[in-house]
């Protein structure tokens, strides 16, 4: 950890978040930089086109940090790139969400917004960060594929548009808004591929969640939060890896703008609906209400190409 102070490091360095606009692991990054009240540039990229953007980054050989799991790769987003005061001259970058909540809880953490491993003591500190790993790995692991093969399969000539316009709904630049628009069928077709999601799969990720949810529900009858009495890294963590799942809306607190409901099939609308019912789907819920806006800077927003991009 640097010696100069967070007020210091934020006057020092430019921060500039890389974020797919749908993307529990993105949104988990997003809640981070609002937490810790980081000002920042945010450029919203779509699925397979963020690499070309992020290619830059990577062949710049600045980052020192490997990604903790097989679910991020070099070229995954989140992607925080740190920049020196002019903005020109790369100094690091973080691929994982992970990785980016560990190094703005080492350099932001202030009295008023404590490090979110160390929140409940340091007794907890260890507790948290396999708390985090944990949801990491298995929440998110689940939610993708839920999501692609509900929306893919399940509910495909309902969600065909939703599924192709959100780029536009989120105002992503143009260029990839047109390129996604025309390719997502195809590319959506190809991330199932890669990620081998079945329809197997899609009911084995339904059980896992209601159990994950279950087994958050009864650390919630024993303490406020997750991992103790205070808001830790493992909520944070829970509740961002959550939202897509739990159908959170943008009036809910979702910062952008997710799928309509009838985007998703019946059956996953009722599952939603069956896990916000619950302690843990209703902490989420207080969460996003309580923490996800309340007093954060919104982020300058970056697009290239005359915002084409």
């Amino acid at each position: 950890m640097s010696d100069l102070s967070p007020r210091q490091m934020e006057a020092t360095q430019k921060y500039l978040l890389l974020s797919i606009c749908y993307s529990h692991f993105n949104e988990k990054a997003r809640w981070a930089m609002s937490y810790y009240r980081v000002q920042y540039t945010h450029q919203l990229l779509l699925p397979f086109f963020h690499m070309f953007t992020i290619k830059p980054i990577v062949d710049s050989g600045v980052s020192k940090h490997e990604s903790r799991d097989n679910l991020s790769s070099a070229f995954s987003t989140p992607c925080l790139a740190l920049y020196d005061p002019s903005g020109k001259e790369l100094e690091e970058s973080f691929h994982d969400s992970h990785d980016i909540l560990v190094h703005l809880s080492e350099t932001f953490s202030n009295a008023e917004h404590v490090n979110l491993y160390k929140s409940c003591g340091p007794e907890n500190e260890e507790k948290i960060y396999t708390m985090e790993k944990h949801y990491d790995e298995v929440i998110g692991a689940a939610v993708i594929d839920l999501a692609y093969h509900d929306i893919l399969v399940e509910n495909k000539w309902s969600s065909i548009l939703p599924f192709a316009t959100i780029g536009f709904k989120n105002r992503v630049g143009v260029l990839q808004s047109l390129f996604w628009f025309g390719l997502s069928p195809f590319l959506g077709r190809m991330i199932m591929s890669f990620r081998a999601i079945t329809p197997d799969k899609y009911e084995k990720a339904m059980e896992t969640l209601r159990h994950e949810f279950s087994q958050a529900s009864e650390l919630l009858e024993k303490s406020q939060y997750l991992a103790g009495d205070y808001f830790s890294a493992a909520d944070l963590t829970f509740a961002a890896l959550s939202c897509i799942v739990l159908g959170i809306t943008h009036e809910e607190g979702y910062q952008l703008r997710p799928f309509r409901a009838n985007a998703w099939s019946p059956k996953c609308r009722e599952f939603q609906q069956e896990l916000r019912a619950t302690r843990a789907g209703k902490h989420v819920l207080r969460l996003f209400k309580e923490q996800r806006y309340f007093g954060s800077p919104l982020p300058k927003k970056k697009t290239t190409l005359l915002g084409l991009w």
